[in-house]
């Protein structure tokens, strides 16, 4: 029930085009009763060669219901269609809002896949609930009550007969389908979503899989899924023609019993013979109101088990608090102090009691082997997580005073994973600033160093680099994100990893551009690699978490410990 509330809560605003629909709905069933019945009594009278004068009412009559019923189904889809796709857009949104909030710490916990297919395919789910669930079963009882009127100026038979076949139709084989398909709906959308999720990590991972020899086993996971979906989907197909069935039955069943009651009325000069088709057809017409209702206990399944996932995510508590935020955010010194921070409760801790302070203007590096907390350190910067000890504070405040997107202006980072969108090298490189002026960019594509880099592509910076940047070489990407982060011009750079998986020529050349990056800013280092770390004013060694030696290179390296280690290892493969 208290997903139903939910999905009558997103509504909102497009209430009033769903009445609108509903209304026209009504009026399309309402008219195509009266063009049958309007037909019947005109037929049943030109049978009795009346004069041309008395069919004239008939005669329009048809031609008013058979126009009328077209423009108002015309109108009714146009504008439920068109409110539900207004509305699934606006879900759309707002679950993406919701993503964001929780992105990257909660998300961790789904595939990728399995999102794209909760944003794509429960979404589109739900267009079923708002188009076949919720207005039928209100035009249902509408026309019933329309036709009910009508037939009771004849018979109070009639009408209990079609409440009676209204009431099997609408609600007894709704509950007899609920029974049978039992949690087939469930089933469906969740296989719907699995083979979804697998197809797209399928993709993602194509180069990987033919690699290792590994396409023929995924094709044939992919084919179990897919033979579990059509199996569930022949079921709910052979559902709906039973249903159809039974439909059928019961609406033909009711017509003959309608005559049975009626023609002794026509016999016994209770009625006009000339009516008998009238009623007959309209009572037969107005079923297409209730026809809909049993499928739609199956749209209702589906729609709550979408639901039921979609809440699922989006419910997820944020690891982040988040705060209003103070508005007077400005560069300054950072202290961290007695820092400890684990990922859950359950797990160790990844820092461990560190202290350390970056002045303004400072540089930074944090070095360590693979696990030592380094990345950890940028995701509690820019508040991905909150820690759970220790403090870290930016000038006079500490950080989680700062609302997390407001706090996120300050930074500048070259990740060493950039994301690059299917999209011009412009488009990506104003990802930073969409406002900025066409002179702001060239400048941050020329201190970047990009200028003969873009000096070989056909079409300049407005060449599509392509899915994620594949059409680039690692070194192009990582000036991208360097442009990005001049573009941005924060007062506080976070480097992480700028130059892994790079050659060691190309390595030195991002490294000369990035020591232009790092003038006039605060600056902090994040990286295994132990080279062009000469020109850093502190160097932070991390191991396990914690904090084991500290200081410049030169003095570092003169104690012989875990960094002159690590460098001298680097330096001997090299």
């Amino acid at each position: 029930m208290n997903i139903l509330i939910r999905l009558l809560n997103i509504i909102g605003s497009a209430w009033s085009a769903m009445l609108v629909a509903l209304i026209f709905g009504c009026l399309t069933i309402g008219s195509n009763i009266g063009l049958l019945a309007t037909s019947a009594y005109l037929i049943s009278s030109a049978a009795l060669h009346p004069s041309i004068t008395e069919l004239s009412v008939a005669i329009v009559g048809v031609r008013f219901f058979g126009i009328s019923r077209a423009v108002f189904r015309y109108l009714e889809r146009y504008i439920s269609h068109d409110a539900t796709f207004r509305l699934l857009g606006t879900v759309r949104v707002w679950f993406y809002t919701k993503l964001e909030k929780l992105a990257p710490a909660r998300l961790m916990q789904w595939q990728s896949g399995e999102l794209l297919s909760t944003i794509v395919g429960d979404v589109e789910t739900l267009k079923e609930f708002y188009l076949r669930v919720l207005a039928p079963p209100l035009i249902a009882i509408l026309i019933l009550i329309g036709t009910c009127l009508f037939l009771a100026h004849y018979s109070m038979n009639l009408v209990y007969l079609l409440i009676g076949a209204f009431f099997i139709l609408g609600l007894l084989l709704p509950i007899l389908i609920q029974f049978l398909q039992k949690n087939r709906a469930h089933e469906l959308v969740a296989t719907r979503s699995e083979l979804r999720a697998q197809f797209v990590d399928s993709m993602t991972g194509i180069v990987e899989l033919a690699a290792f020899g590994k396409t023929e086993q995924q094709a044939q996971i992919l084919n179990r899924i897919n033979q579990r979906f059509f199996t569930l989907q022949n079921y709910v197909s052979k559902l709906s023609g039973l249903t159809e069935a039974l439909g059928l039955l019961i609406v033909n069943s009711t017509v003959w019993m309608i005559l049975y009651l009626t023609i002794p009325l026509v016999q016994d000069g209770q009625m006009n013979g000339v009516y008998l088709a009238v009623i007959v057809l309209a009572a037969q017409s107005s079923f297409e109101a209730v026809l809909p209702l049993p499928l739609a206990i199956h749209y209702l399944a589906e729609s709550i088990a979408a639901a039921r996932r979609l809440f699922r995510i989006v419910d997820t508590e944020p690891a982040v608090s988040e705060v209003t935020g103070r508005e007077d955010i400005s560069h300054g010194k950072i202290d961290v102090k007695n820092l400890s921070f684990s990922y859950s409760s359950q797990s160790r801790l990844v820092l461990d009691n560190i202290s350390f302070s970056i002045d303004v203007g400072q540089r930074l590096a944090i070095v360590g082997p693979s696990g030592a907390g380094k990345s950890t350190l940028l995701h509690l910067f820019l508040r991905f997580w909150d820690y759970q000890q220790g403090s870290i504070r930016l000038g006079d405040h500490e950080l989680k005073e700062y609302n997390a997107q407001q706090l996120r202006t300050i930074f500048g980072v070259v990740s060493q994973q950039t994301h690059l969108f299917n999209a011009s090298i412009r488009d990506n490189i104003r990802l930073a600033k969409p406002d900025a002026s066409e002179e702001q960019l060239n400048q941050a594509i020329e201190h970047a160093e990009m200028d003969a880099f873009l000096a070989g592509l056909p079409q300049g910076y407005d060449t599509m680099v392509g899915q994620n940047g594949y059409a680039l070489s690692g070194g192009e990407r990582q000036r991208i994100a360097i442009a990005r982060a001049l573009l941005k011009n924060a007062p506080i750079l976070i480097l992480d990893e700028p130059t892994v998986g790079l050659d060691a020529l190309t390595e030195q050349l991002i490294m000369e551009t990035i020591k232009k990056l790092m003038v006039g800013r605060t600056t902090i280092i994040i990286t295994h690699r132990l080279t062009g770390l000469e020109m850093m004013d502190e160097i932070i060694v991390l191991e396990s978490g914690r904090i084991v030696e500290q200081g410049q290179q030169s003095g570092l390296l003169a104690k012989q410990q875990l960094f002159y280690q690590l460098w001298h290892l680097q330096h001997d493969v090299l």
